[in-house]
């Protein structure tokens, strides 16, 4: 088996100490063990491409989501088998699928376990593994990211932050043949059930049902906002009047108030050229092992 294994070293916390020797430790000789580090952003895209090159069998991130997604992108529609390490500071994809942090583990699950496959998200031209945020989520992981706090310490304080100013969004959202135009204060699709930290807004998501999960909700006062985040921690957002959940195949979303949409995927902050975006899913689009 050749093992491709793609690390960034600045990810999470960045204690993780992963060298080719303490690899091909864990491995059986016969293994074939290659180790690239990531230097900037996207290059963990290019060097999945040298990857498939290079004939790879597995590829591995370890990293933290915004890691995993570049390699994972890449691996879309392919054959070759997804490994992760989690090395960042959500993990919200590796905590859904039962992988640890520890590295050994981690490793272990790679060595050991079945490869299944998973489906995937695409909005516009990106894919997205574990979730999408529009409204108040894309303003709060925009705000995380100006603190450079990656902890759930500074996600609470860049949330704390946003509450204070945020402002509902009018959207109009198209499912199937029904039109929604709502003042939204939170949108939210989800294709794992946790969100990172541990959170979950979609606790029934399924990474391979061949749906999407849509949590949407209406504009909230400031005691509704407290209660929201109350149900967000005991897991039981569907006791929210103004929460609208469904399992959808693809749905459009469309800004209407002349700003160009921007969103959370995978909890890194993105903008876009558009006021109207297309969202679906993609099933069994990813071999992943855990």
């Amino acid at each position: 088996m050749k093992y491709f294994f793609i690390v960034n070293p600045n990810s999470g916390n960045a204690k993780h100490e992963i060298s080719i020797e303490f690899l091909q430790s864990k491995f059986s000789p016969k293994d074939k063990i290659i180790l690239k580090e990531t230097a900037y952003q996207f290059h963990a895209k290019e060097l999945v491409q040298e990857a498939i090159k290079q004939n790879a069998d597995v590829v591995v991130a370890c990293g933290g989501d915004g890691t995993i997604n570049e390699v994972a992108s890449a691996l879309v529609h392919t054959t070759i088998h997804f490994g992760i390490i989690p090395a960042g500071s959500g993990n919200g994809l590796a905590a859904n699928l039962g992988i640890p942090k520890d590295i050994n583990k981690a490793i272990e699950i790679i060595k050991n376990s079945a490869v299944r496959t998973m489906d995937v998200g695409r909005v516009e031209n990106k894919y997205f593994f574990s979730n999408l945020g529009f409204g108040i989520d894309a303003d709060i992981i925009h705000t995380y990211e100006q603190n450079q706090k990656r902890t759930i310490t500074g996600y609470v304080d860049a949330s704390v932050k946003t509450l204070i100013n945020y402002k509902s969004k009018l959207f109009r959202i198209y499912i199937d043949d029904v039109i929604i135009e709502k003042n939204f204060y939170y949108l939210f699709c989800s294709n794992s059930n946790i969100a990172g930290y541990g959170i979950s807004f979609t606790p029934n998501a399924d990474l391979s049902d061949g749906l999407l999960d849509l949590l949407m909700i209406e504009d909230l006062d400031v005691f509704e906002q407290f209660y929201f985040s109350v149900l967000v921690l005991a897991k039981k957002i569907d006791l929210m009047n103004k929460a609208r959940y469904k399992q959808v195949k693809k749905f459009t979303i469309e800004s209407l108030e002349d700003s160009k949409i921007s969103y959370q995927l995978d909890g890194e902050f993105q903008t876009t050229n558009s006021l109207k975006v297309k969202v679906e899913v993609l099933p069994n689009a990813l071999n992943i092992i855990y």
